[in-house]
């Protein structure tokens, strides 16, 4: 009685997709035109150029645009860019790829670049005293126990890693002019909640950096590390 069980075989052969009415007929329910997808490159090597990036990510897409920012004052570039591909398959494929992969003689950051407008993601913006509680787009962390060795390149260099870099301030002794040995970094919210969580705590210039979110002085919590601000001064 149990061989008489086993006659399935159509079956399975009704799973596999009816033919398509032409190659491109799968997506078509939901096919608008391919988005640009913008894409964030961090930690480049100084000699990594348009072409060099163009094509690196033209591997996997039509490059609409590759932007790579320069400082004003020296004209050097700034160690990241921006890659913008055509359609979302393209970007994600990029991202998945060349994320901490070795481009020239760095091992760069490869992640989607959101608009400042646009809100930090879920979870970012909690509603009680966690990080980002207010919700803004923009986070100041607040980046202690510096060495008085560290310049504001290096510093900044590292919080690239995880994303652009809107400002970084290292205060000054408005007598001595010397660094005080701390500094402000803003960043996009989710760039720096991934910034805080790698590098409170990690080695620069022989000290170990302690990170958090900076809150104005009128917030509270500043406490001894929590490093309140009020302004550039000078």
């Amino acid at each position: 009685t149990e061989s008489t069980k086993i006659i399935m075989p159509e079956r399975e052969r009704s799973r596999s997709p009816s033919p398509a009415k032409d190659g491109d007929s799968a997506p078509a329910d939901n096919a608008a035109p391919a988005e640009d997808v913008k894409l964030y490159v961090g930690n480049l090597d100084y000699d990594t150029d348009e072409t060099k990036l163009r094509e690196a990510f033209g591997a996997f897409g039509e490059v609409v645009d590759v932007f790579l920012p320069t400082d004003r004052e020296s004209g050097r570039p700034r160690g990241f860019g921006f890659v913008t591909l055509s359609g979302r398959k393209a970007a994600d494929e990029a991202i998945t790829k060349m994320d901490q992969t070795e481009l020239g003689s760095r091992t760069i950051r490869v992640n989607e670049s959101k608009p400042r407008g646009e809100g930090p993601p879920a979870g970012a913006a909690g509603g009680g005293g966690g990080f980002n509680a207010a919700g803004s787009a923009d986070v100041k962390l607040y980046v202690g126990n510096l060495s008085f060795d560290t310049t504001q390149d290096t510093l900044q260099g590292q919080f690239e890693k995880f994303g652009e870099v809107s400002d970084c301030f290292l205060p000054t002794d408005r007598e001595t002019g010397n660094l005080r040995g701390f500094a402000f970094v803003t960043m996009a919210a989710a760039d720096a909640e991934k910034a805080l969580g790698e590098l409170n705590g990690a080695e620069v210039d022989g000290r170990e950096l302690k990170v958090n979110e900076a809150k104005p002085k009128n917030a509270g919590g500043g406490g001894r590390g929590g490093g309140g601000y009020g302004g550039r001064g000078g």
